[in-house]
């Protein structure tokens, strides 16, 4: 049985979690039991009853950053960072969907208990026990990475509370399964919130089949239908999309995000002029996005407007002067206007702010070393039971896992 868990964004106005995200545990554990209390999966849970480090298999929120060796990057050396092994965070007004695997044995007692629980603790155990108790033995370390073995024995390590920030349980019976979903409208938010976890992580189908969903849930929310198309625009059936979108802004003709993606259909139909206006509406009320102006800049340089489309990505680089696609657009902009002096700064401006592709070489260390790790980095994944042993008790687990 698969049990997707939700995590939603609600009320914030940052990715959560938010700050130093490399130096945080936040993570998902998942617990499923049968009636007598036997746990059938658990998934998160912590070693040493609560004290020790969370399961490697977890569903975690943080940015996995790596060394010049591929080494973890876990006692707060940020400048050592040269790669990055996964990043999962979740944006505000978002949601992520997390995938859990249940093996239920013939002699389960029904009904079942889900239980998920979001998990969080100030300092990963790893820095913690670092910064108490770390001492280096030899070994190579250098500008740009720390590849030395550390013993924790030199003091005591302070245990640090794990606050639960979300917490659902729900209860299931047991038998011959008979799925269809179940559509009322009070659970409109709950189908788009999930359809948008799907959407995220690229399980395109599955988020399209949700948002169907939220449509017949409530058929006047404009999001629903612009979300159809949404998924539909990213599986590259534009002209498919368009009615969704069309609908979307007929509902809610002041929906800015409706004009975008309705740009989106237009521009890849060469109907560069409908999609300028449509922009040009999502602009007035958002001017400072960047995806807007890129978008804007981005059809008025393929009209060869070079001039406009240099305002455009003006625009951008007044909200972020490191955005790497006006940089890029303004290079071939300055080209089209024979400028080449500023068409070579913007150059040097792209290859310095670009992402270093050679750099995914390092993740293949901690992809061999850790499957777990490598499962995690997969933007669509199952969770399945791991080590029992966690602060939730001592309960004994189905099939001796």
């Amino acid at each position: 049985m698969r049990v997707d868990a939700v995590v939603r964004t609600r009320k914030i106005g940052h990715f959560f979690p938010a700050g130093t995200v490399d130096g945080y545990d936040v993570w998902l554990e998942f617990q499923a039991r049968d009636a007598r209390g036997r746990i059938l999966a658990w998934s998160g849970s912590v070693e040493d009853g609560g004290r020790g480090p969370v399961e490697k298999g977890a569903h975690f929120y943080r940015s996995y950053q790596l060394d010049g060796d591929g080494n973890p990057i876990d006692k707060r050396n940020a400048w050592q960072t040269r790669s990055v092994l996964y990043v999962r965070l979740i944006p505000p007004g978002a949601a992520d969907t997390a995938h859990f695997r249940v093996a239920i044995p013939k002699d389960a007692v029904g009904p079942l208990t889900l239980e998920t629980k979001l998990n969080y603790r100030k300092f990963a155990y790893n820095y913690t026990r670092f910064a108490y108790a770390g001492v280096a033995k030899a070994g190579s370390a250098g500008l740009d990475h720390d590849s030395r073995e550390y013993t924790y024995d030199a003091a005591p390590v302070p245990e640090l509370p794990i606050v639960t920030l979300a917490h659902a349980t729900a209860k299931i019976e047991l038998g011959e399964p008979h799925w269809q979903p179940v559509i009322r409208k009070q659970d409109r938010e709950r189908w788009n919130d999930w359809g948008i976890g799907l959407l995220l992580q690229g399980d395109l189908k599955g988020a399209e089949y949700a948002f169907h969903r939220v449509t017949e849930a409530e058929p006047g929310y404009a999001d629903g239908w612009l979300n159809i198309g949404r998924a539909l625009i990213q599986e590259g059936e534009t002209e498919a999309a368009r009615p969704f979108v069309e609908k979307a802004v007929a509902l809610s003709p002041g929906l800015a995000r409706g004009y975008f993606f309705l740009a989106m259909a237009q521009k890849a139909a060469g109907d560069y002029d409908g999609a300028i206006r449509s922009l040009e509406k999502t602009a007035q009320q958002y001017p400072r996005d960047r995806v807007t102006t890129n978008q804007l800049g981005r059809i008025l340089f393929l009209q060869r407007q070079y001039a406009r489309a240099i305002a455009a990505f003006d625009k951008t680089l007044d909200v972020d002067p490191e955005d790497v696609q006006a940089h890029y657009n303004l290079m071939l902009c300055y080209r089209g206007l024979g400028q080449t002096g500023k068409a070579e700064r913007e150059e040097k401006l792209f290859l310095r702010f670009k992402a270093d592709e050679a750099s995914q070489a390092l993740t293949a260390k901690p992809r061999l070393l850790s499957p777990e790790d490598n499962n995690e980095r997969q933007p669509i994944h199952d969770h399945v039971s791991g080590p029992a042993g966690g602060r939730s008790g001592d309960l004994p687990v189905a099939g001796g896992q």
